[in-house]
C-alpha cells in the first residue's frame, strides 16, 4: 500500500482584505488558527443526526479578539443535515437552526462596527438572524445560523455549550502548536477536486439532481482516478498573485473541516436504521445538500460576498444563457464588494441556478472516499 504523506500547511496568511488588498495583521490571523483548532476540538464528540430534534446552543462568554475569532469559526463549522428551511406548508421554519450568543459589554454600534469587520463576520450580520440587545433584525433570514448579543451570561439549557476566554487559553496550552498553526490539508485538496470534476457533470436533471444512481459513474472516476493522484499541496503559487484562488481554497479547507461531523451524523443514522452507511449517505443527500449550501452561504458572506441587490437581480432575470452567466461572473469579480447569485435559500437555488444543486449533491456522495484517502 502507498505511504499516506501527510502536507501540513498555513493557508490562512494568504487572506486578504478585500477593502485594500493588505494582508490582515499576524495577531489575526493567529487568533483564527487558534479559533479554528479549538472550534474542531469543541464539536469532535457533538453528533446530530438527520432524524434529530436537537439543535446546538453555544454561549461564547466575552467579546475579545480571539472570542470574536472564536465566534467567527463557529458559524463556520455549525451546520447540521437536520436543518429544516421550509416545511411541509412551504412556509418558512428554519428549524433546528444553530444558535450562537455571544455575551458583551459593547454598546450595540460598537459590537455591531466589531462584528462587521473583514476579520470576523463581514457580511453575515446584515443577512443573519440577528438579535441585540432583544432587537431582532433580518427575521426572515433563511440561514442556518442565529446570532444574538446579550449583555449578561443567559441561563442556559443544560445542552448548551459554554466558552469563556479561559477555556481557550487553557487549550492552547495543552496543544502542541503544531496542531494549531499548521494544517493537514489533504481533504481540503480531495475537495477541490470533487468540485472540478463536478464542474464536466451537465446530464443530470434538477428535478432528479439528489438522485445517487446519477453520480456512480462520475462517483467511479472520482474514487480510482482523481483520488489516486498525488495529493499535492493546497497552496499553490498562483495564491500569491490571485485573491480569487485564496478565497477557493480556504472555502475548500472550511468546507472539509465539516466531513468529519457530517459522517459522525450519518453512521449513526445507518446504526438506528440498521442500513449499510452508503446507503444512508445517498438516503440523505438532499438534506445533506440544503446543509452543504447553508454552510456555504455562511462562509461566503464571511468571507465579504453578499447576496444580489435587487436592480442586479432584476439585471439576471432579463438576460439569458451564457449573457446571464458572463453577467453572474462579473458580480462574484467586483472587488471590493462582489455578490453572489446563488446566496439565497436552498428553494430559491431550484429556481435560479438549478445547475449548480449537483456540486453539493456530488460533493456530498464523495465524502466517505475523501475521509478513506485522506
Amino acid at each position: 500500500m502507498r505511504k499516506k504523506t501527510i502536507v501540513r500547511e498555513r493557508p490562512l496568511e494568504y487572506l486578504r482584505r478585500r477593502s485594500d488588498g493588505m494582508p490582515f495583521p499576524p495577531e489575526v490571523v493567529r487568533h483564527w488558527y487558534i479559533a479554528r483548532a479549538y472550534v474542531l476540538d469543541l464539536l469532535k464528540d457533538v453528533i446530530i443526526g438527520p432524524d434529530s430534534q436537537e439543535h446546538l446552543q453555544v454561549v461564547v462568554d466575552g467579546d475579545s479578539p480571539q472570542m470574536l475569532a472564536v465566534t467567527r469559526h463557529l458559524c463556520l463549522l455549525t451546520h447540521f443535515v437536520n436543518y429544516e428551511e421550509f416545511d411541509f406548508r412551504g412556509r418558512l421554519s428554519c428549524r433546528n437552526r444553530t444558535e450562537i450568543t455571544l455575551v458583551s459589554r459593547m454598546d450595540a454600534a460598537s459590537i455591531l462596527r466589531e462584528l462587521e469587520k473583514e476579520e470576523y463576520l463581514g457580511q453575515l450580520p446584515a443577512n443573519v438572524r440577528l438579535t441585540v440587545y432583544g432587537q431582532v433584525r433580518n427575521p426572515d433570514s433563511c440561514l442556518d445560523v442565529a446570532i444574538s448579543i446579550v449583555h449578561e451570561r443567559p441561563e442556559t439549557e443544560p445542552a448548551a455549550i459554554r466558552i469563556t476566554e479561559a477555556d481557550v487559553h487553557s487549550f492552547v496550552q495543552a496543544t502542541p502548536e503544531e496542531d494549531i498553526f499548521t494544517i493537514d490539508t489533504r481533504r481540503a485538496v480531495l475537495a477541490a477536486r470533487v468540485y472540478d470534476l463536478g464542474g464536466l457533470i451537465d446530464n443530470i436533471p434538477a428535478e432528479d439532481i439528489h438522485s445517487a444512481r446519477r453520480y456512480l459513474f462520475a462517483l467511479d472516476t472520482y474514487r480510482y482516478k482523481v483520488a489516486e493522484e498525488k495529493i499535492g499541496p493546497l497552496v499553490t503559487p498562483s495564491w500569491e498573485k490571485n485573491p480569487r484562488a485564496v478565497v477557493n481554497g480556504v472555502s475548500s479547507l472550511s468546507c472539509a473541516d465539516c466531513f468529519p461531523s457530517r459522517a459522525r451524523a450519518i453512521r449513526q443514522y445507518a446504526q438506528q436504521h440498521g442500513i449499510p452507511e452508503q446507503e444512508a449517505w445517498e438516503k440523505n443527500n438532499g438534506a445533506l445538500s440544503c446543509s452543504e449550501h447553508h454552510r456555504w452561504m455562511v462562509e461566503r458572506l464571511i468571507l465579504g460576498f453578499r447576496p444580489l441587490t435587487d436592480a442586479e437581480r432584476l439585471t439576471s432575470e432579463a438576460l439569458f444563457g451564457s449573457s446571464r452567466k458572463a453577467y453572474w461572473n462579473s458580480l462574484k469579480n467586483h472587488y471590493p464588494a462582489p455578490s453572489h447569485v446563488d446566496i439565497c435559500s436552498f428553494r430559491d437555488l431550484r429556481r435560479i441556478d438549478p445547475d449548480n444543486l449537483k456540486y453539493d449533491s456530488f460533493l456530498l456522495l464523495a465524502i466517505p472516499i475523501i475521509l478513506e484517502k485522506a
